[in-house]
């Protein structure tokens, strides 16, 4: 029996089932993270992302309208997931979360949370790898240039993380956590920690290891510690 080729073309423009249609929005979504972060907005090919995601490329404007607000769907989708992070974190404070946003922690024990804290993110990078996401270049690339996809991922997610280094540092320091000083010293310390992951490699030969092994995550870990202690001087 053949099909009918007018029948055919109809039943290609009914749209998708939701379910359907939300899980060809979020291929596109993974494939396009890959691609604008290895390739950037400029030299990403929109068809390129389309086969990766395994649709046709005619989806991209039926989902998002077009390159740039898929581009934007993606930063959407990152900063999501920083704030699903930055949610992680604050809920492992527990009753201690009120006390570092009013300044009221002890500095002993701001300096143990932050070890703790930052312990627990080189845990999850060098171990189990939880935080090593395929979107850390597109963030890169925005740091370098920015555009609205920064703004987006900024305020949803990495001012997060800052604002609460800098109430820690502060209750440390018994300083007000909106200090240029403090807030300067918060984003020393976050960019330190984001360069094990963006800097695996160069952090290993450097100091001459081959692979960060349980050995040489003692050591960056004494070394964080006595670092965070430093902030009580």
């Amino acid at each position: 029996m053949s099909i009918n080729p007018s029948l055919h073309s109809i039943t290609n423009d009914i749209p998708l089932p939701e379910k359907a249609a939300d899980d060809t929005r979020q291929r596109l979504i993974r494939a396009a993270v890959s691609v604008f972060g290895s390739q950037g907005f400029e030299g990403a090919s929109t068809r390129c992302i389309a086969a990766l995601a395994g649709t046709n490329i005619s989806s991209i404007a039926y989902h998002f309208g077009g390159k740039e607000n898929l581009y934007l769907a993606v930063a959407d989708q990152i900063a999501l997931e920083i704030g699903k992070m930055a949610d992680e974190i604050e809920g492992s404070l527990a009753d201690e979360r009120e006390r570092i946003r009013d300044g009221t922690l002890p500095p002993a024990a701001a300096v143990a949370l932050l070890q703790r804290l930052w312990g627990g993110w080189l845990d999850d990078l060098l171990g189990k790898k939880k935080h090593e996401h395929e979107w850390t270049w597109f963030v890169v690339r925005e740091q370098l240039n920015p555009t609205e996809a920064f703004d987006r991922i900024y305020n949803a997610g990495s001012v997060r993380f800052l604002n609460l280094l800098a109430e820690l540092i502060g209750c440390i320091q018994q300083r007000p956590a909106q200090s240029l000083t403090v807030r300067f010293q918060a984003v020393s310390l976050f960019g330190k920690m984001l360069s094990f992951e963006r800097e695996r490699a160069t952090v290993a030969r450097y100091l001459g290891w081959e692979t960060l092994d349980k050995t040489a995550q003692d050591t960056i870990r004494a070394a964080i510690n006595e670092e965070v202690a430093r902030l009580l001087v």
